[in-house]
């Protein structure tokens, strides 16, 4: 019973996570790259790349631009709550998030950032 117990969560959980997108940069610009760790990585790997690449939360929210969303509402359209919650605290203004594609991010996602 063990054994398909555990066969059976290595399915589901294989499954899972074959349904998410690949995030793939489209050039090789300091910003992309800011976009994709938006997307794919944690609060504190995404505070560390914005350090090394010497760019404040501040700024990264309120310029930076990924796939013509900003960097908060991309992190958001990702599924990354906790960095999205991170920039949330920086966007000047008024910023509205609709997922009018809910299903549609399987596969590869091309991001590209300016």
């Amino acid at each position: 019973m063990r054994t398909f117990t555990f066969i059976l969560c290595c399915v589901l959980s294989s499954s899972v996570y074959a349904a998410e997108p690949q995030y793939v940069a489209a050039d090789e610009s300091m910003e992309t790259a800011l976009c994709v760790s938006a997307a794919t990585s944690d609060r504190f790997e995404f505070q560390q790349d914005l350090a090394n690449s010497r760019v404040r939360s501040a700024v990264a929210a309120n310029k930076l631009v990924c796939n013509e969303l900003p960097v908060a509402s991309f992190a958001f359209q990702a599924g990354n709550t906790a960095v999205y919650q991170h920039l949330k605290k920086y966007v000047k203004g008024h910023v509205d998030i609709q997922d009018i594609a809910a299903g549609a991010n399987k596969g590869t996602v091309r991001v590209h950032g300016r």
